[in-house]
């Protein structure tokens, strides 16, 4: 059966951690492809993009252009807000009836996951899989605390393991404001492209 991972997230701006997430997700997870899905705005964060829909999708294509298991959809940007995953999930699942889809979330989304729209009907309709960095323990005494969600979804969801690198979009756009460099935080095509565009104060 072919597997699909779906990766979604802001993207504002793409950066190595979401490639490195992403990449580690594919080979512990066998998935034949991943697709990279820029939201139009997030449910749960109040939040507005700092770059515009297609700014934030062309710097998502420009981070995966060298790697062919890397596509960029744009569904949750064709769709009124907020974007909610199921919906999303639902349109993969038309696409292709026949695969198995993963979702590919990091540790930090799985804490949240319990509260997404609809979740028990995402779980029932996706894999879950979740990035853990190295020395997290995920199998022992207060694992429930942390993912509320496994009290009762444990069986849909996997964890792998990547090296997780500390990096956000958010330090990425302070680093820009602050004029300090963002290279080798971001792929190269991606820092040229901010650059040109002087997006986030640059």
């Amino acid at each position: 059966m072919t597997r699909i991972g779906l990766f979604g997230g802001s993207f504002d701006p793409p950066h190595a951690g979401h490639l490195l997430l992403a990449e580690s997700a594919r080979e512990e997870l066998h998935l034949e492809k991943v697709y990279f899905i820029p939201a139009r705005q997030s449910p749960l964060k109040d939040w507005s993009a700092f770059a515009s829909p297609e700014e934030r999708l062309a710097m998502v294509g420009l981070a995966v252009a060298d790697n062919p298991f890397f596509e960029v959809c744009r569904v949750e940007l064709e769709r009124e807000p907020p974007s909610y995953t199921v919906e999303t999930v639902k349109y993969f699942h038309r696409l292709f009836p026949e695969a198995e889809l993963w979702l590919i979330l990091g540790e930090d989304n799985l804490a949240e996951l319990h509260r997404w729209y609809h979740v028990d009907e995402l779980l029932a309709l996706t894999r879950v899989g979740v990035g853990k960095r190295p020395g997290n323990c995920v199998h022992g005494g207060g694992e429930e605390k942390r993912f509320p969600v496994l009290a009762g979804g444990e069986e849909r969801i996997r964890f792998f393991s990547h090296p997780g690198i500390e990096l956000s979009s958010q330090e990425i756009r302070e680093r820009i404001q602050a004029g300090r460099s963002i290279r080798y935080r971001v792929p190269e095509k991606v820092r040229e492209y901010i650059e040109r565009r002087r997006l986030y104060g640059g």
